[in-house]
């Protein structure tokens, strides 16, 4: 993709084929420009262009020296802040005992420590309910290694959690699991139904994709019985089904191929893509590579009547609703998902669980509500970042980020994902304004 020239010293124009595209990187205001206005606007102002542009809201002059501190402003004025209010939601980490070796892990399983007690689970339970009095609603995702393992701790802590609902008058409890598919008893099946279940299945493609990288621990595929599996997740009443899709070396150039069969084959409309998470201290896919796959397999999906989301998206809302989407380490209304692991600790980073200044007892936490700021993520934290199309999409690094490649310098890749998801963004036609 071709770098964007600079305007006035503080827009990027994209060009394409004699039009362009005029991006505002702090304020998030895009506009389209015909070939002829690409002319008009390289001639000597005041062009009608120019005159144009300045109505709305293009102006040459201000401030160009200093984009991460007119960022921060922008942020102060919307009200919008880094540090979370509460945890809202807990990743439960049952086991780290899974069924399956999936070379791209990112949970050390099967390492022969100990399982989630009973104890441990209505500890953290009781932590989450009664940080969320009177709220709307809190999830509680089921997540292991392989949750089903530890089906008899899902069942009493979702009866639990009902209890607790009622106790501190919380409204409703969003309750998913995150499964490789393999394992499923019809006990298992009528109990998700009974609850309403949001279904994420582990999928990475078709059998010859899929068994790249996910076999069972004896060594062999185990895509049979997951098709099986999910077919009967699909018919079940009530239930919310979905992929969770990772981008690996085996689905790199096939993604549009991918959800095409995820959603023909196996019937499953909704696909979330995981975010590639540092490895070895480094991005392990190519950035631009990744972030133009993600949108053909955006349209792949949205073609078939499905819905593909990944950190793609992050562009397009915020081009849409001109508000920064930087951060990604909470919701919207300023509340945390955490992580519960066995061990009676609370992870708050959802991901990376074994960063020793992300844990905490619930104990530390309701002494010291602060510490939640733990997580927050620094805007901009180099000056490179200024000079980037995405300063107000990716802002940098996270806090996980930034323990997992070894400093505040984001990796090459993940500057030119984001980057590239830019270009796409603008030129796509929910961008274009």
């Amino acid at each position: 993709m071709a770098v964007p020239r600079m305007l006035w010293g503080k827009y990027f124009q994209y060009e394409r084929d004699g039009e362009a595209v005029l991006l505002d990187p702090v304020g998030l205001d895009s506009v389209y420009i015909d070939s002829g206005e690409v002319d008009d606007l390289a001639g000597v102002p005041p062009t009608a262009t120019h005159e144009a542009l300045y109505g709305l809201g293009f102006t040459p002059g201000g401030s160009t020296t200093d984009r991460r501190a007119a960022l921060h402003d922008r942020l102060r004025l919307l009200d919008l802040y880094a540090a979370p209010v509460r945890i809202s939601g807990l990743r439960v980490v049952l086991t780290d005992r899974c069924n399956m070796s999936c070379t791209y892990c990112f949970v050390d399983t099967n390492s022969g420590k100990p399982d989630m007690t009973k104890e441990e689970l209505s500890q953290g339970l009781q932590f989450l309910f009664e940080q969320n009095t009177g709220q709307a609603e809190v999830s509680i995702q089921w997540f292991g290694g392989e949750p089903t393992i530890r089906f008899d701790l899902m069942q009493y802590g979702d009866q639990l959690a009902d209890a607790l609902a009622d106790r501190y008058d919380v409204a409703s409890v969003r309750r998913t699991v995150v499964t490789n598919g393999a394992l499923l008893t019809d006990e298992a099946l009528d109990h998700f139904v009974a609850y309403e279940y949001g279904v994420g299945i582990s999928i990475d493609g078709p059998p010859a994709i899929n068994s790249a990288n996910r076999l069972l621990l004896g060594g062999q595929p185990a895509d049979d019985r997951i098709r099986r599996n999910v077919a009967r997740f699909v018919e079940a009443d009530g239930l919310h089904v979905g992929c969770n899709l990772t981008p690996t070396a085996a689905n790199i150039g096939r993604l549009a191929e991918t959800v095409r069969w995820i959603i023909d084959d196996l019937g499953l409309k909704f696909i979330y893509v995981n975010t590639p998470i540092p490895t070895a201290g480094r991005w392990q896919v190519d950035g631009a590579d990744l972030a133009r796959e993600l949108y053909e397999a955006r349209l792949a999906a949205l073609a078939r009547g499905g819905m593909l989301f990944s950190v793609l998206d992050r562009a397009f809302q915020a081009l849409d609703t001109r508000r920064p989407m930087l951060f990604d380490h909470m919701q919207g209304d300023r509340s945390l998902n955490a992580a519960l692991l066995p061990g009676n600790q609370i992870s708050l980073c959802d991901i990376n669980f074994t960063e020793p200044s992300f844990l905490y007892s619930p104990n530390e936490l309701r002494a010291d509500p602060g510490l939640l700021a733990g997580v927050a993520k620094k805007v901009a934290p180099v000056p490179e970042c200024e000079k980037c199309p995405a300063l107000a999409i990716c802002g940098g690094p996270s806090r996980n980020e930034q323990v997992l490649v070894g400093g505040s310098t984001p990796d090459p890749e993940m500057c030119t994902f984001y980057t590239s998801t830019v270009e796409i963004a603008v030129w796509d036609n929910t961008g274009v304004q």
